[in-house]
C-alpha cells in the first residue's frame, strides 16, 4: 500500500479496516503520515481525504494561496496553531472528536499560516478542499524550517513554550 490511495469505485466507504490500513502504512512513511483520497485523481475539483499522522508526523506550517481547507477529527487529538506573516502564534484551537468537550471541526479559508501539533499517537482527520491539486497553490514561509531537525525543534518550541499563548 502507498502512502496516499486513491479512491477507484464510484461510492467511497471508509470504515475500521481502511484506518487501521492507513496506520499500519503511516508507521513506515517517510512522512509518518498516510491518506486514503475519497476522490479519484488530483485533478478533481473537490477532494476529500482520510489522513492519519503518526503523533511524530511534522507539519511544516503553510498556507494555500487560494483554497479553503476544512477538516474534522476522527481521532485522537491535535492544535491547530495560526500564525501571523511574521511567524507569531496568534491563535491555537484545541480539537478532539466530538463528544470529548473540544471542537472538531475546523475550516480556514483564505492565505493563513496553519500548521498542526499533533498529541497523540496516531490523529485521524477527514479533510475536504477544493482541486485540483498543484503544488504552487502552498506556500511555505521562511520563517519555518523546512521538515527537518530544525523543523522538529521549531514545533517542540511551539508546544514546550510559551509561543502558543494567545
Amino acid at each position: 500500500m502507498a502512502a496516499v490511495i486513491y479512491n477507484t469505485d464510484p461510492i467511497a466507504v471508509v470504515g475500521g479496516e481502511m484506518l487501521a490500513r492507513l496506520k499500519d502504512e503511516a508507521v513506515t512513511a517517510p512522512l509518518r503520515r498516510a491518506r486514503f483520497c475519497l476522490h479519484h485523481s488530483p485533478d478533481d475539483r473537490l477532494h476529500e481525504m482520510l489522513i492519519v499522522f503518526c503523533r511524530d508526523s511534522l507539519v511544516r506550517p503553510h498556507r494555500h494561496t487560494d483554497k479553503s481547507e476544512s477538516f474534522h477529527v476522527v481521532e485522537g487529538r491535535l492544535t491547530v496553531v495560526l500564525f501571523d506573516d511574521d511567524g507569531k502564534p496568534i491563535r491555537r484551537i484545541p480539537m478532539a472528536p466530538p463528544g470529548q468537550g473540544l471542537p472538531f471541526l475546523y475550516r480556514v479559508d483564505g492565505p493563513i499560516w496553519h500548521s498542526l501539533i499533533l498529541e497523540s499517537e496516531y490523529v485521524s482527520i477527514h479533510e475536504v478542499t477544493n482541486g485540483p491539486f498543484r503544488a504552487a497553490d502552498g506556500d511555505f514561509p521562511a520563517w519555518a524550517p523546512e521538515e527537518s531537525d530544525a523543523l522538529r525543534r521549531y514545533m517542540a518550541s511551539l508546544v514546550d513554550g510559551d509561543r502558543l499563548n494567545d
